[in-house]
């Protein structure tokens, strides 16, 4: 009992002493802070411009606050327009130093954004807010104030219309802004082709021709056009080039280029490179294209056909205009996901400005379905075909037999549209046959069997395949070879379903799967698929249900049997 007394004796002393600390504490914050001062600025006028957009507009110097006790102070420059008294002012960065020094570029972009004019001058003002916690008010400096006068940050292009064009306004080539009087673009130039510079595509804008340009310095492949346009004559050969133009200085100069490229990858492409959708380049950033857009499938948008490529996902359109289909997937990649129907789309983006319009692009169905004697003429016995977009539809493992009659239909249960045998002038497969009849079926004349179908109505064409379960290829792809399909081993298959490679190299701890298609992630076998495996191999026990090689360094003959699910390794 006597040391139960004495241990709560020691605790309310010790309870007590904490608590005049914490007052202690307290007590050193100053009741009143004096606020610290910011200097005046060099000069009481500021005239920004372009082309000094990347030198600093002023260095900013204030004093530091005394808040009564050793504080990490944190300092934010915080911008407003006289008469807008702060209320919601713009904020610099902020640093711990008693110094900033923003860019001219940076105060020009904000102040655009406040809503002030280019090339007008305007009183703006300046203070800075320094924090220590969320639970001390912060302090503000004094205000410094000047004249500033902003510049247009963006500039309206120019475009290209002449013979590459077609002399079409529809089809002249933008040639996008870089500063003021300076542009560049890549496009196509055509030998012996003329063209000149228009204000916008009009024939009544303003134009810039060869005589415009004379007593400056062209590229050596333009000459004059001699004709009563002023055209220039292009004399290089017919490619893609990069021009770049300073109606300034009136000079013009060409390289060889490449056209810039867009992709959509997804879900509607199985997330498969080479069924990659390429949007056709219009010039300034500008991209168009039409085809399968899959309802709830994600995709993002790549500069190539490339998982290493530039990315554009739903982060970089964010603040731009996007159309209401294309929501946010949110998860690490950035993805779009699509909450639209599945269906053929004709989608526009412009990289520049950030903005996307989507709008229905075909006639074609969503869905084909194969309904005959095979399927006991049942809609719900119809194979699944894959709309690979543009009007072209794909099923495999279908079986056919010898004589049977069939026909398509776009809808489940809907026997009124269809497309039978009169419908396909473009070629049908020798295994068909028109039967003739009155419901316009076909008939398969080849022999009874599984096959790959595959169905063309923008073309009207039909090519039928003898279907193998097991794929033409094999890819073996992992840690050692730098997880990329160019550095899968070579498999040769003497009997449908088996691969065998030699001479391959396998680590110790090394991580591995095999894939069916180059460059298709998606497509893979995985160890699980598998029921009997070297000893030398274990799973990895990852996400991706990986194999996981066990045994010492070296080169290695593998042998992967599909059919019975096997995978060996010898030496």
């Amino acid at each position: 009992m006597k040391n139960i007394k004495l241990l709560v004796a020691f605790l309310m002393v010790f309870m007590g002493l904490t608590a005049c600390e914490e007052e202690m504490e307290k007590a050193m914050i100053k009741q009143e802070i004096t606020a610290n001062s910011l200097n005046e600025m060099s000069s009481a006028d500021y005239t920004l411009t372009f082309e000094s957009r990347s030198e600093v507009f002023e260095e900013f110097a204030w004093t530091a606050p005394d808040f009564g006790f050793e504080a990490s102070i944190t300092y934010t420059l915080q911008m407003d327009t006289a008469g807008g008294s702060f209320a919601k002012p713009f904020s610099f960065p902020t640093t711990q130093a008693l110094t900033v020094s923003p860019t001219v570029n940076a105060v020009n972009a904000a102040l655009l954004g406040m809503g002030l004019d280019p090339d007008v001058a305007a009183e703006v003002q300046f203070r800075v807010m320094s924090s220590v916690n969320p639970n001390v008010a912060p302090v503000y400096t004094n205000v410094v104030s000047a004249n500033v006068t902003p510049y247009l940050a963006t500039f309206p292009p120019i475009y290209i219309i002449g013979d590459a064009q077609g002399w079409n306004l529809g089809n002249a080539l933008e040639v996008t802004s870089t500063g003021p009087g300076t542009y560049e673009a890549v496009g196509l130039f055509q030998a012996d082709g003329k063209f000149r510079f228009f204000a916008t595509p009009s024939w009544d804008a303003e134009q810039w021709g060869w005589s415009f340009f004379e007593g400056g310095t062209v590229a050596s492949e333009l000459a004059s056009g001699e004709d009563g346009d002023s055209n220039f004559l292009f004399g290089g050969a017919t490619g893609v080039y990069k021009i770049s133009v300073n109606l300034n200085a009136k000079t013009i100069t060409l390289e060889e280029g490449e056209l810039p490229t867009l992709f959509v990858i997804g879900d509607a492409q199985g997330w498969n490179l080479q069924a990659a959708l390429e949007l056709t380049f219009l010039g300034g950033g500008k991209f168009e294209g039409t085809g399968t857009f899959q309802d709830g499938g994600y995709f993002r948008f790549f500069e190539k056909a490339d998982w290493a490529a530039t990315q554009y996902g739903y982060s970089y359109f964010d603040g731009g205009t996007i159309p209401a289909e294309f929501t946010d997937g949110g998860d690490g990649d950035s993805n779009f996901i699509f909450a639209g129907s599945t269906g053929e789309y004709t989608v526009s983006v412009d990289l520049n400005s950030k903005e996307i319009s989507l709008e229905v692009a075909t006639q074609y169905p969503a869905a084909l379905y194969l309904v005959g004697d095979d399927q006991g003429w049942s809609f719900a016995n119809s194979p699944t075909f894959t709309n690979l977009g543009g009007g072209v539809y794909e099923a495999e493992g279908v079986n056919f037999t010898k004589e049977s009659t069939f026909r398509f239909f776009e809808e489940a249960d809907n026997w009124s549209d269809d497309f039978g045998a009169g419908f396909f002038t473009g070629g049908i497969d020798d295994e068909l046959a028109a039967v003739g009849d009155n419901d316009d079926n076909f008939s398969f004349v080849g022999e009874s069997g599984l096959y790959t179908i595959t169905v063309s109505l923008s073309d009207m064409s039909i090519v039928v395949e003898p279907y193998s379960a097991y794929p033409s290829s094999l890819y073996l792809v992992g840690d050692d070879q730098s997880w990329t399909f160019a550095n899968s081993p070579v498999f040769s298959s003497s009997t449908p379903g088996v691969f065998e490679a030699t001479g391959v190299t396998f680590t110790n701890g090394s991580t591995f799967r095999f894939f069916e298609e180059l460059d298709n992630w998606s497509d893979d076998f995985r160890y699980a698929y598998f029921t009997e495996v070297s000893s030398d191999l274990e799973a990895a026990g990852d996400n991706d249900d990986n194999f996981k090689f066990i045994g010492t360094d070296g080169a290695f003959n593998i042998t992967v049997d599909l059919t019975t699910k096997s995978v060996q390794l010898s030496q």
